[in-house]
Protein backbone atom coordinates (compact mmCIF):
# COMPACT_ATOMS: atom_id res chain seq x y z
CA UNK A 1 0.00 0.00 0.00
CA UNK A 2 1.57 3.35 -1.18
CA UNK A 3 1.86 6.10 1.56
CA UNK A 4 -1.00 8.25 0.14
CA UNK A 5 -3.21 5.64 0.25
CA UNK A 6 -2.29 4.45 3.97
CA UNK A 7 -2.69 8.37 5.07
CA UNK A 8 -6.35 8.15 3.47
CA UNK A 9 -7.30 4.98 5.59
CA UNK A 10 -5.87 6.38 9.10
CA UNK A 11 -7.28 9.79 8.44
CA UNK A 12 -10.89 8.04 6.97
CA UNK A 13 -13.74 9.53 8.52
CA UNK A 14 -15.95 7.51 10.66
CA UNK A 15 -19.63 6.73 10.38
CA UNK A 16 -21.84 8.88 8.54
CA UNK A 17 -21.56 12.41 8.09
CA UNK A 18 -24.10 15.28 9.85
CA UNK A 19 -26.24 16.08 6.79
CA UNK A 20 -26.75 12.31 6.12
CA UNK A 21 -27.96 12.12 9.81
CA UNK A 22 -30.36 15.07 9.44
CA UNK A 23 -31.54 13.08 5.98
CA UNK A 24 -32.10 9.98 8.15
CA UNK A 25 -33.79 11.54 10.67
CA UNK A 26 -36.03 13.12 8.03
CA UNK A 27 -36.95 10.39 5.97
CA UNK A 28 -37.95 8.32 8.97
CA UNK A 29 -40.13 11.09 10.78
CA UNK A 30 -41.76 11.68 7.58
CA UNK A 31 -42.43 8.17 6.60
CA UNK A 32 -44.13 7.58 10.15
CA UNK A 33 -46.55 10.40 9.84
CA UNK A 34 -47.38 9.70 6.16
CA UNK A 35 -48.27 6.01 6.93
CA UNK A 36 -50.10 6.67 10.17
CA UNK A 37 -52.32 9.75 7.61
CA UNK A 38 -52.42 7.85 4.78
CA UNK A 39 -52.99 4.03 5.82
CA UNK A 40 -50.14 3.05 3.46
CA UNK A 41 -52.62 3.55 0.67
CA UNK A 42 -49.50 4.53 -1.36
CA UNK A 43 -46.19 2.82 -1.06
CA UNK A 44 -44.32 5.13 -3.19
CA UNK A 45 -42.86 7.09 -0.61
CA UNK A 46 -42.02 4.22 1.28
CA UNK A 47 -39.97 2.42 -2.21
CA UNK A 48 -38.62 5.62 -2.91
CA UNK A 49 -36.85 6.09 0.45
CA UNK A 50 -35.59 2.39 0.45
CA UNK A 51 -34.38 3.45 -2.70
CA UNK A 52 -32.28 7.26 -1.19
CA UNK A 53 -31.08 4.62 1.68
CA UNK A 54 -29.51 2.19 -0.32
CA UNK A 55 -27.30 5.22 -2.38
CA UNK A 56 -26.80 6.42 0.75
CA UNK A 57 -25.58 3.43 1.72
CA UNK A 58 -23.42 2.53 -1.59
CA UNK A 59 -21.72 5.73 -1.31
CA UNK A 60 -20.17 5.00 2.11
CA UNK A 61 -19.14 2.01 1.32
CA UNK A 62 -17.50 3.71 -1.57
CA UNK A 63 -15.80 6.33 0.77
CA UNK A 64 -15.02 3.65 2.77
CA UNK A 65 -13.04 1.84 0.27
CA UNK A 66 -11.50 5.15 -1.59
CA UNK A 67 -11.28 7.64 1.52
CA UNK A 68 -10.39 10.79 -0.33
CA UNK A 69 -11.83 14.30 -1.48
CA UNK A 70 -13.81 12.84 -4.05
CA UNK A 71 -15.97 10.20 -2.40
CA UNK A 72 -16.55 12.54 0.77
CA UNK A 73 -17.69 15.34 -1.96
CA UNK A 74 -19.90 12.68 -3.44
CA UNK A 75 -21.48 11.57 -0.40
CA UNK A 76 -22.94 15.12 0.27
CA UNK A 77 -23.65 16.34 -3.06
CA UNK A 78 -26.11 13.02 -2.92
CA UNK A 79 -28.09 14.03 -0.40
CA UNK A 80 -28.11 17.97 -1.85
CA UNK A 81 -29.39 16.65 -5.00
CA UNK A 82 -31.83 14.51 -3.38
CA UNK A 83 -33.85 18.11 -2.16
CA UNK A 84 -35.21 18.08 -5.52
CA UNK A 85 -36.88 14.87 -4.41
CA UNK A 86 -37.84 15.69 -0.61
CA UNK A 87 -39.63 18.88 -1.80
CA UNK A 88 -42.45 17.39 -3.90
CA UNK A 89 -42.79 14.90 -1.53
CA UNK A 90 -43.86 17.18 1.37
CA UNK A 91 -47.68 17.26 -0.83
CA UNK A 92 -47.91 13.55 0.60
CA UNK A 93 -48.44 14.96 3.99
CA UNK A 94 -49.87 18.46 3.55
CA UNK A 95 -52.64 17.43 1.71
CA UNK A 96 -54.27 16.23 4.80
CA UNK A 97 -54.17 19.27 6.13
CA UNK A 98 -56.93 22.46 5.71
CA UNK A 99 -55.46 25.08 3.07
CA UNK A 100 -54.82 28.40 4.79
CA UNK A 101 -54.21 30.43 1.44
CA UNK A 102 -57.22 32.94 2.67
CA UNK A 103 -55.10 33.95 5.56
CA UNK A 104 -52.18 35.23 3.90
CA UNK A 105 -53.94 36.51 0.83
CA UNK A 106 -56.30 38.39 3.52
CA UNK A 107 -53.47 39.89 5.63
CA UNK A 108 -51.82 41.23 2.00
CA UNK A 109 -55.18 42.90 1.43
CA UNK A 110 -55.25 44.55 5.00
CA UNK A 111 -51.44 45.41 4.56
CA UNK A 112 -51.11 47.02 1.33
CA UNK A 113 -54.48 47.66 0.14
CA UNK A 114 -54.67 44.97 -2.68
CA UNK A 115 -53.02 41.90 -4.16
CA UNK A 116 -49.23 42.53 -4.84
CA UNK A 117 -48.66 39.91 -6.67
CA UNK A 118 -51.29 40.43 -8.96
CA UNK A 119 -50.75 44.17 -9.07
CA UNK A 120 -47.48 44.42 -9.68
CA UNK A 121 -47.15 42.15 -12.99
CA UNK A 122 -50.05 44.45 -14.19
CA UNK A 123 -47.68 47.79 -13.26
CA UNK A 124 -44.80 45.85 -15.32
CA UNK A 125 -46.42 44.47 -18.18
CA UNK A 126 -44.16 43.32 -21.36
CA UNK A 127 -41.70 40.54 -21.98
CA UNK A 128 -38.72 42.70 -20.84
CA UNK A 129 -39.83 42.56 -17.22
CA UNK A 130 -41.74 39.18 -17.51
CA UNK A 131 -37.97 37.83 -18.75
CA UNK A 132 -36.24 39.59 -16.02
CA UNK A 133 -38.03 38.20 -13.45
CA UNK A 134 -38.54 35.40 -14.29
CA UNK A 135 -34.50 35.37 -14.60
CA UNK A 136 -34.51 36.74 -11.25
CA UNK A 137 -36.71 33.32 -10.03
CA UNK A 138 -34.90 30.89 -11.73
CA UNK A 139 -31.50 32.26 -10.41
CA UNK A 140 -32.39 30.79 -7.24
CA UNK A 141 -30.79 27.39 -8.45
CA UNK A 142 -27.89 28.32 -9.44
CA UNK A 143 -27.45 30.09 -6.47
CA UNK A 144 -27.54 27.25 -4.41
CA UNK A 145 -25.23 25.14 -6.81
CA UNK A 146 -22.23 28.44 -6.89
CA UNK A 147 -22.44 28.87 -2.92
CA UNK A 148 -21.74 24.92 -2.88
CA UNK A 149 -19.48 24.91 -5.86
CA UNK A 150 -17.22 27.62 -4.38
CA UNK A 151 -17.04 26.27 -0.63
CA UNK A 152 -16.11 22.99 -2.69
CA UNK A 153 -13.58 24.41 -4.91
CA UNK A 154 -12.01 27.65 -2.70
CA UNK A 155 -12.87 27.34 0.82
CA UNK A 156 -13.19 23.24 1.47
CA UNK A 157 -12.39 23.75 4.97
CA UNK A 158 -15.85 25.22 5.14
CA UNK A 159 -17.92 22.62 2.71
CA UNK A 160 -18.97 20.34 5.68
CA UNK A 161 -20.28 23.91 7.21
CA UNK A 162 -21.62 25.27 4.79
CA UNK A 163 -23.13 21.77 2.91
CA UNK A 164 -24.72 21.41 6.36
CA UNK A 165 -26.21 24.69 7.05
CA UNK A 166 -27.62 24.84 3.71
CA UNK A 167 -29.38 21.26 4.08
CA UNK A 168 -30.53 21.71 7.19
CA UNK A 169 -32.14 24.73 6.56
CA UNK A 170 -34.04 23.62 3.27
CA UNK A 171 -35.27 20.31 6.01
CA UNK A 172 -36.39 22.80 8.39
CA UNK A 173 -38.56 24.68 5.94
CA UNK A 174 -40.32 21.80 4.76
CA UNK A 175 -40.84 20.55 8.44
CA UNK A 176 -42.85 24.00 8.34
CA UNK A 177 -44.50 23.32 5.16
CA UNK A 178 -45.79 19.83 5.99
CA UNK A 179 -48.31 21.72 8.61
CA UNK A 180 -48.86 24.40 7.39
CA UNK A 181 -50.68 24.07 3.58
CA UNK A 182 -50.34 27.27 1.87
CA UNK A 183 -50.37 27.07 -1.86
CA UNK A 184 -49.92 30.71 -2.96
CA UNK A 185 -51.30 33.03 -5.30
CA UNK A 186 -50.79 31.21 -8.47
CA UNK A 187 -52.94 28.00 -6.93
CA UNK A 188 -55.50 29.84 -4.82
CA UNK A 189 -56.44 32.39 -7.39
CA UNK A 190 -56.92 29.97 -9.75
CA UNK A 191 -59.45 28.11 -7.64
CA UNK A 192 -61.62 31.54 -6.29
CA UNK A 193 -60.68 33.31 -9.85
CA UNK A 194 -58.96 36.55 -10.39
CA UNK A 195 -62.05 38.58 -10.05
CA UNK A 196 -62.77 37.55 -6.56
CA UNK A 197 -59.08 37.78 -5.69
CA UNK A 198 -59.63 41.74 -7.28
CA UNK A 199 -62.48 42.39 -5.08
CA UNK A 200 -61.08 41.09 -1.96
CA UNK A 201 -62.89 37.84 -1.64
CA UNK A 202 -61.10 34.95 -0.06
CA UNK A 203 -63.11 31.93 0.84
CA UNK A 204 -61.72 29.54 3.00
CA UNK A 205 -61.46 26.23 0.64
CA UNK A 206 -60.45 23.70 2.80
CA UNK A 207 -58.74 20.59 1.53
CA UNK A 208 -59.50 21.50 -1.96
CA UNK A 209 -56.20 21.18 -3.06
CA UNK A 210 -56.14 17.33 -1.90
CA UNK A 211 -57.78 16.56 -4.52
CA UNK A 212 -56.86 19.08 -7.06
CA UNK A 213 -53.19 19.19 -6.75
CA UNK A 214 -52.43 20.42 -10.31
CA UNK A 215 -51.28 23.74 -11.19
CA UNK A 216 -53.33 24.95 -14.98
CA UNK A 217 -50.45 27.61 -16.25
CA UNK A 218 -51.11 29.26 -19.31
CA UNK A 219 -47.68 30.22 -21.50
CA UNK A 220 -47.91 33.52 -22.50
CA UNK A 221 -44.97 33.44 -24.66
CA UNK A 222 -41.53 35.19 -23.55
CA UNK A 223 -37.92 34.23 -23.90
CA UNK A 224 -35.87 31.45 -22.34
CA UNK A 225 -36.45 32.28 -18.60
CA UNK A 226 -39.79 32.37 -19.09
CA UNK A 227 -39.79 28.89 -20.19
CA UNK A 228 -37.66 27.55 -17.59
CA UNK A 229 -39.45 28.77 -14.95
CA UNK A 230 -42.88 28.10 -16.97
CA UNK A 231 -40.88 24.27 -17.09
CA UNK A 232 -40.07 24.28 -13.38
CA UNK A 233 -43.55 24.97 -12.17
CA UNK A 234 -45.22 22.42 -14.47
CA UNK A 235 -44.37 19.78 -11.81
CA UNK A 236 -45.09 22.20 -8.67
CA UNK A 237 -47.02 21.15 -6.42
CA UNK A 238 -49.95 23.04 -3.73
CA UNK A 239 -47.63 23.45 -1.11
CA UNK A 240 -44.61 25.80 0.90
CA UNK A 241 -46.04 29.34 0.30
CA UNK A 242 -45.73 30.63 3.58
CA UNK A 243 -42.84 31.14 4.23
CA UNK A 244 -41.37 31.68 1.38
CA UNK A 245 -38.01 29.59 0.77
CA UNK A 246 -37.01 30.86 -1.70
CA UNK A 247 -36.54 34.41 0.02
CA UNK A 248 -35.24 32.35 3.20
CA UNK A 249 -33.14 30.23 1.70
CA UNK A 250 -31.88 32.38 -0.69
CA UNK A 251 -30.79 35.08 2.23
CA UNK A 252 -28.82 31.84 4.42
CA UNK A 253 -26.99 31.47 1.02
CA UNK A 254 -26.05 35.40 0.84
CA UNK A 255 -24.80 34.78 4.53
CA UNK A 256 -22.73 31.72 3.81
CA UNK A 257 -21.29 33.35 0.36
CA UNK A 258 -20.30 36.41 2.60
CA UNK A 259 -18.19 34.77 4.71
CA UNK A 260 -16.48 32.95 2.13
CA UNK A 261 -16.18 35.26 -0.06
CA UNK A 262 -18.17 39.46 -0.29
CA UNK A 263 -16.72 39.77 -4.02
CA UNK A 264 -18.74 36.75 -4.78
CA UNK A 265 -21.71 38.00 -2.39
CA UNK A 266 -21.48 41.48 -4.01
CA UNK A 267 -22.21 39.30 -7.70
CA UNK A 268 -25.20 37.27 -6.20
CA UNK A 269 -26.63 40.46 -4.71
CA UNK A 270 -28.46 41.80 -8.29
CA UNK A 271 -30.16 38.52 -8.56
CA UNK A 272 -31.17 38.14 -4.63
CA UNK A 273 -32.85 41.15 -5.06
CA UNK A 274 -34.49 40.20 -8.32
CA UNK A 275 -34.94 36.81 -6.41
CA UNK A 276 -37.39 38.34 -3.78
CA UNK A 277 -39.67 40.84 -5.96
CA UNK A 278 -40.02 37.80 -8.81
CA UNK A 279 -41.64 35.56 -6.15
CA UNK A 280 -44.30 38.05 -5.87
CA UNK A 281 -44.58 38.92 -9.18
CA UNK A 282 -45.04 35.59 -11.32
CA UNK A 283 -47.55 34.65 -8.29
CA UNK A 284 -45.45 32.15 -5.99
CA UNK A 285 -46.12 34.28 -3.13
CA UNK A 286 -47.82 36.79 -1.49
CA UNK A 287 -45.89 39.64 -0.15
CA UNK A 288 -46.25 38.39 3.27
CA UNK A 289 -44.58 35.21 2.28
CA UNK A 290 -41.73 37.50 1.41
CA UNK A 291 -41.67 39.60 4.78
CA UNK A 292 -42.03 36.24 6.20
CA UNK A 293 -39.14 34.34 4.06
CA UNK A 294 -36.99 37.43 5.61
CA UNK A 295 -37.49 36.86 9.34
CA UNK A 296 -37.53 33.13 9.35
CA UNK A 297 -34.15 33.25 7.41
CA UNK A 298 -32.55 34.68 11.04
CA UNK A 299 -34.48 31.87 13.22
CA UNK A 300 -33.43 29.08 10.17
CA UNK A 301 -29.84 29.91 9.78
CA UNK A 302 -29.54 30.12 14.10
CA UNK A 303 -31.13 26.86 14.37
CA UNK A 304 -29.56 24.92 11.38
CA UNK A 305 -25.69 26.77 12.73
CA UNK A 306 -26.61 25.33 16.47
CA UNK A 307 -27.61 22.02 14.98
CA UNK A 308 -24.22 21.08 12.84
CA UNK A 309 -22.34 22.18 16.13
CA UNK A 310 -24.36 19.69 17.99
CA UNK A 311 -22.52 16.53 19.10
CA UNK A 312 -24.97 14.50 17.58
CA UNK A 313 -25.01 15.90 14.43
CA UNK A 314 -20.98 17.21 13.70
CA UNK A 315 -18.54 14.76 13.62
CA UNK A 316 -16.03 14.79 16.61
CA UNK A 317 -13.85 17.25 16.63
CA UNK A 318 -10.77 15.48 16.67
CA UNK A 319 -11.39 13.91 13.50
CA UNK A 320 -12.43 16.97 11.65
CA UNK A 321 -8.60 18.01 12.80
CA UNK A 322 -6.89 14.94 11.80
CA UNK A 323 -8.73 14.85 8.51
CA UNK A 324 -6.91 18.14 7.92
CA UNK A 325 -3.47 16.84 9.00
CA UNK A 326 -4.22 14.44 6.14
CA UNK A 327 -4.96 16.86 3.42
CA UNK A 328 -1.99 19.19 4.18
CA UNK A 329 0.52 15.83 4.65
CA UNK A 330 -0.61 14.87 1.68
CA UNK A 331 -0.49 17.67 -0.24
CA UNK A 332 3.64 18.17 1.36
CA UNK A 333 4.51 14.67 0.28
CA UNK A 334 3.23 15.57 -3.36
Amino acid sequence: MDLDAALRRQYRLPGLVGIEKIMLAYSVFTLVVYLFLSGGADWGPVVARGLILCGTWLLWRLYQAHPCDATYVMRVYFQLALLAYWYPDIYNIAKYMPNTDYIFASMDQQLFGCQPAIVMSQKLPGIFWQELFCLGYFSYYPMIAVVVVWATLFHFRRFDRTTTVIFCSFILYYLVFLVLQSAGPQFYFQKIGMEEAMKGHFPDIGNWFYYHPELVQEHHGGGLFTWLVHTAQGSEKPIAAFPSSHVGLSTILMVLAAKMSLRLAKWMLPFYILLCLSTVYIGAHYAVDVLAGWVSAIVVMALSTSIYKSKLIHRPRKHELRYYQFRHRRHRHH
